[in-house]
């Protein structure tokens, strides 16, 4: 540290690095105030011989020769406080300096122990090691966000997208939309008696018709998948009696007859025409009403599996005993299945009838 110091104390930062782009100074930019002091200061005195001749820094080399002539303020402080009297008794006997060098001197006392501790730091630190822990300062910042609220915000923003995305993929599936078609499809009894109907026939099919060993796939190891068989429906068996007498028997007894006496004996068309003969007097409400009766069907199918499956009718030997117990055993439950199914039909049309009246 020179004796110049205090006069680049004095000045602000960007007349600083004014007068460091000027002296080609290296790497001010990373510098806070008291490193540029210290730099250029260190800069300066190096380079006296170039940098002695300009205007701007007059006041630097007058202040550094000045000081090194007349020696150190700090050995001149002790001696002026030695003989404080003889001060006084010589009143006449006062310093001659220029008052610009006492402020210089005072500046100078003023600015030595902060200068002494920030120069220490500023010669050992370079620019790149500067801007080396600088680049770490900004980059650990860097990772973590400005705030709690931020990040908050952030997370809700996500949150809303996410769901509206999920709104929206729901909506477009049309999910909704068939099930409630589904439901107003199932609501109704005709909807019922065609499920037992098809469940009957599925099993009856399934137990009439064998199936045939055609080919084993290799397994898979590397998928976890073992062999096994493929089998498809042997279809010839369509060709032999003994397809065609249990399944002609369940036809008859759970579909055919049943709908004959379900269209014949129609109670909801009597009681909603009262009894007329031709169309041309049927109402429009007539006309909204099912072809086949459900709660004759029901009772019919019910009196023909009892009569057949139970007391073994066997319609005036047209079916052998095999089709009746091939039949009977094939549908779950067997003949109380079948009741079963026929009951809950009864049930479902005196409460359809009660929903209309009321």
């Amino acid at each position: 540290m020179s004796n110049g110091l205090p006069f680049l104390n004095k000045l602000r930062k960007p007349e600083l690095a004014e007068i460091a782009e000027q002296t080609d100074l290296q790497d001010y930019d990373d510098y806070n105030k008291a490193e540029l002091i210290a730099a250029l200061d260190k800069h300066l005195v190096d380079n006296r011989t170039i940098f002695s001749g300009d205007k701007k820094l007059a006041e630097f080399y007058s202040r550094l020769s000045s000081t090194t002539r007349r020696g150190s303020p700090v050995k001149r402080e002790p001696r002026a406080d030695v003989s404080p009297v003889a001060e006084k008794k010589t009143p006449g006997r006062r310093s001659t300096k220029p008052k610009e060098e006492e402020s210089a001197e005072s500046d100078d006392a003023a600015f030595k122990t902060p200068s002494a501790k920030t120069s220490a730091p500023a010669t050992r630190a370079t620019p790149r090691s500067v801007r080396s822990v600088r680049s770490v300062v900004e980059s650990a910042s860097a990772q973590f966000p400005p705030s709690p609220a931020v990040v908050t915000d952030a997370i809700d923003r996500q949150t809303t997208k996410m769901r509206e995305g999920l709104e929206h993929a729901w909506t477009e599936s049309g999910f909704i939309e068939r099930s409630h078609a589904l439901r107003a499809t199932l609501s109704s009894l005709k909807a019922i008696e065609t499920i037992f109907v098809l469940v009957e026939a599925t099993y009856v099919l399934y137990e009439l018709v064998p199936l045939r060993y055609l080919t084993t796939t290799p397994a898979v190891p590397a998928a976890y998948l073992p062999s096994f068989s493929i089998k498809v429906p042997d279809l010839f068996v369509l060709l032999t009696g003994a397809f065609w007498a249990p399944f002609s028997l369940w036809f008859l007894t759970n579909l055919g007859l049943p709908l004959i006496a379900a269209y014949f004996f129609n109670l909801s068309w009597q009681a909603a025409t009262g009894g007329s003969q031709g169309p041309a007097r049927r109402t429009r409400s007539v006309s909204s009403l099912a072809s086949f009766d459900p709660l004759s069907f029901n009772i019919a199918k019910a009196l023909l599996v009892y009569k057949v499956y139970v007391d073994h009718f066997d319609y005036v030997d047209l079916f052998s005993t095999y089709a009746i117990q091939k039949v009977n055993f094939s549908i779950p439950g067997q003949y109380s299945g079948m009741l079963t199914g026929t009951a809950i039909g009864v049930i479902g049309t005196l409460y359809e009838a009660i929903l209309r009246r009321s």
